[in-house]
């Protein structure tokens, strides 16, 4: 089971990459730490931990820069959402013709 937050640390560990990366990520708003409240520690969601796989594979190994990821993954989202829509209207079709059929 995947966990449900990440600390900083892990994360640069995992990626292998600088602090200086990780901030740059929070500044230009392409990822979002949050707070617990608990604890008051600050950690990234799983959400927010795919967003840096994706924008980390795309800077190292493709060369993207950073306004370029923010396209790339607003094009993902945006993506994800038509299937989402996609799957439910055949749902719906395949719904109704279940009714229809005898």
């Amino acid at each position: 089971m995947a966990q449900d937050y990440y600390y900083r640390r892990e994360i640069l560990k995992i990626f292998d990459c600088d602090d200086e990366f990780l901030n740059r990520l929070e500044q230009e708003d392409l990822v979002r730490a949050v707070r617990i409240a608990s604890s008051g520690d600050v950690v990234f969601t799983a959400d927010q931990m795919e967003r840096i796989r994706i924008i980390h594979n795309l800077v190292t190994e493709l060369e993207v820069n950073l306004p370029g990821c923010e396209v790339i993954l607003e094009m993902r989202e945006n993506m994800m959402r038509m299937q989402e829509q996609f799957d439910a209207i055949l749902a719906q079709l395949a719904r109704q013709l279940k009714e229809r059929l005898p």
